[in-house]
């Protein structure tokens, strides 16, 4: 912050569960008839990561559809804003108009610091960090031929 520099959000929809795509109740029912259909795009590294993740997504799920139904916003907006809330900058795909209109929603309003709080403790409740093509808090990264690491020291 003291530079006036942005930390960029990358994959801020962590393969599609933030974005509202996967409700609480067919998340419940995941199979891969449900990934086939939706999730054509996806790379089977990527479909597996999904699967595994999609399982424990639901309290997190329940408390952004509550704070959005509340808000009259998108599951994806309240996940977009929360980023900005936190002084990122999203980088938010779109893979069409709907999609890029329901990014552009999030702008222009602010999550409660009581919801931000509501979001980061289910969030720290999932017990495991988005990895592959997710969020992934860590000091390495996959570079196509192996594992880079790195350090701030």
């Amino acid at each position: 912050k003291e530079l006036g520099v942005k930390v960029l959000a990358y994959y801020p929809f962590a393969m599609g569960l933030l974005t509202g795509k996967y409700s609480t109740s067919s998340l419940a029912s995941l199979d891969d008839s449900v990934l086939l259909s939706t999730t054509s795009k996806k790379t089977s590294l990527e479909t597996k990561d999904l699967k595994a993740y999609a399982v424990q997504m639901g309290p997190l799920l329940t408390v952004m559809e509550d704070i959005a139904g509340k808000r009259r916003k998108s599951i994806a907006q309240v996940a977009l804003n929360y980023i900005i809330c936190k002084g990122a900058i999203p980088i938010p795909g779109a893979g069409n108009i709907a999609q890029l209109r329901d990014n552009i929603g999030a702008m222009g309003w602010r999550l409660s610091p009581t919801d931000v709080r509501r979001l980061e403790k289910e969030a720290d409740a999932l017990g495991f960090g988005f990895e592959g093509a997710g969020f992934k808090r860590t000091s390495e990264k996959f570079v196509g031929y192996g594992t880079e690491k790195w350090s701030l020291d």
